[in-house]
């Protein structure tokens, strides 16, 4: 229905005079609220895949984690000559020569190094560490002889697995397989297994899994979960008999909300790649056991990475979209504030109705009027949902103009009020009975491994360093320009979303067989990538994500 369609049947109102007429407008109501629960039916199951509504679009869980000595010379200069102000939102470009619109740091020369950072240093107060490296999407890496204080329960991981045992052992998780050991991971070819025997056949030297990324479910609201149920689990807390092992938000990061943390776990002496892919979210990615050599580049080259899927947009803050992908630079679905607003809004108009209508029930003097504006603010942000949700396209002819002024008897025929009240509310009026579909709800899986992600290279990490093999398969690799970093135990990496990376990880390179044998380890924080141009208080362009995030933990 059009909003000049409401508006003109809402044009006249009627006072209630009588009983009988005051009855006639409770039956109505009652109506209306079946008509209403209708509609809101009708909207659950032409979405279902949106009930998320505002979060990544990203077909299933496609993030991977996974060279040579550092620098530890800074040269900021350099970053500040080559760093440009991170744009706000940027409409899809009209022309495939403006598909890229990335703004951030780049690459100056091939082999270059990426810069080391002391964890004592003073860059890594939270602020400084923003605009030094986060405003201006600049990799970095951090070494220290210890992890900050709210991360030290991670060292317990770093030489045992007792810990871990403790508190997650005898969960089930999903690990990748690959065909054989020339073969890379990252392919999502997934087995099932106890996490405590995954940690054993780490430990007798299996090179064959990969512990990756978790399946996410969905919270209550139909949301993804920050946590997966293992890492739940792994980080506990929950129940008061064990501490937390990590924080959700480590102050390092500032104001950016988290998206997804994770822990990678595998077992690779002669080393095994990632595959070249880029993730949709700032990382910061902290080594607990063995090594990682990462080859990385720039959002700047994303059209020379061969990529799986077909690329739409590269955003100023890097954020990459593919077609069918379409994303806000901070990473949300393009109709996420509004819909994130009419929500706030319809929550409002229903607590303003419940107690227009308990104060009607008892006779109030202004009540029924202030019924009635209840009835229409509820009404409006019920259209503003569908809006936010089709994209603003109005619903089909099937839903006539209704209101409570100007209904009749003939308004809503058909409808029977008892059935339908029954079976979508519940005492507190939310939805129920909708049907057994179990993909709608809580402990639905809404980030899910896949095979083939879009954010992967076509390009087979064995080629990477073959000229010749490259000029031949994939000759724009040639133009782009790769940096290299090599992080060991203790160490952390900082890298913004979008950024490409081949990781090969290898167990300690100590001699001891007993400490080879326990594999590489490491563990991460993903972050929706920030837009604003240069706000640490505020990194987002809109309130969306920290808003999200806060409704988690109210």
């Amino acid at each position: 229905m059009s909003k000049k369609h409401k508006k003109k049947a809402r044009a006249s109102k009627v006072a209630p005079h009588t009983k009988k007429e005051a009855n006639r407008r409770k039956r109505l109501r009652d109506q209306q609220k079946a008509k209403r629960q209708l509609t809101k039916a009708k909207q659950c199951s032409k979405s279902k895949i949106s009930a998320a509504v505002g979060y990544d679009i990203v077909c299933g869980n496609s993030n991977s984690d996974d060279g040579d000595e550092l620098t530890t010379n800074d040269d900021v200069s350099l970053a500040k000559k080559q760093d440009d102000e991170i744009h706000h939102e940027i409409p899809l470009p009209k022309s495939s020569d403006n598909i890229n619109q990335y703004r951030g740091w780049t690459v100056p020369e091939s082999n270059y190094r990426i810069p080391v950072l002391s964890a004592k240093d003073d860059e890594l107060e939270p602020e400084r560490f923003y605009q030094n490296y986060v405003r201006r999407r600049r990799p970095v890496v951090i070494r220290g002889q210890q992890l900050p204080n709210e991360l030290l329960h991670l060292t317990k991981w770093k030489s045992s697995n007792e810990d871990m045992i403790q508190r997650a052992g005898d969960a089930t998780i999903k690990v990748e397989k690959r065909s054989n050991s020339r073969d890379s991971f990252g392919k999502g070819t997934e087995v099932g297994i106890k996490f405590s025997e995954f940690l054993k056949l780490i430990q007798n030297g299996d090179s064959m899994h990969y512990l990756t990324t978790q399946d996410v479910e969905a919270d209550k609201d139909g949301r993804p979960k920050l946590l997966s149920p293992f890492m739940e689990r792994l980080r506990g807390g929950q129940n008061g008999s064990d501490t937390e092992a990590f924080p959700l938000r480590p102050k390092l990061m500032g104001n950016l909300v988290p998206q997804n943390i994770n822990i990678w776990i595998g077992n690779s002496p002669n080393g095994a790649s990632s595959g070249l892919h880029h993730d949709y979210h700032d990382n910061l990615y902290i080594v607990l056991r063995g090594t990682k050599r990462f080859r990385l580049y720039s959002p700047s080259d994303t059209e020379n990475m061969y990529t799986r899927g077909k690329l739409a947009k590269v955003h100023g803050n890097g954020r990459i979209n593919y077609e069918g992908e379409l994303t806000t630079a901070y990473g949300a679905d393009p109709n996420s504030y509004a819909a994130a607003k009419a929500a706030k809004a319809k929550e409002a108009a229903e607590e303003r109705l419940a107690k227009a209508e308990k104060a009607a029930e008892e006779g109030n003097p202004g009540a029924e009027e202030e019924l009635e504006k209840a009835e229409l603010a509820l009404d409006e942000a019920m259209e503003a949902i569908l809006d936010a949700e089709t994209g603003g396209d109005d619903m089909e002819d099937e839903e006539d103009a209704f209101c409570l002024e100007t209904a009749r008897e003939e308004d809503v025929e058909g409808i029977d009020v008892d059935e339908v009240l029954s079976c979508t509310d519940d005492e507190d009026g939310e939805m129920e009975n909708m049907g057994d579909d179990k993909d709608f709800g809580e402990n639905r899986i809404v980030d899910k491994t896949i095979k083939n992600p879009n954010n992967f290279s076509m390009a087979d990490p064995s080629v990477l360093d073959d000229p010749q093999k490259l000029q031949i398969e994939f000759p724009k690799m040639l133009e782009a320009k790769a940096a290299f970093c090599e992080c060991t135990m203790g160490d952390m990496l900082y890298l913004p979303a979008s950024w490409f990376h081949e990781v090969q990880s290898s167990s300690s390179n100590s001699n001891s067989e007993e400490t080879a044998s326990k594999g590489h380890m490491a563990f991460n924080y993903w972050f929706h990538p920030p837009d604003a141009p240069n706000n640490f208080e505020k990194p987002y362009t809109t309130d969306f994500w920290p808003n999200d995030y806060a409704d988690r933990f109210k």
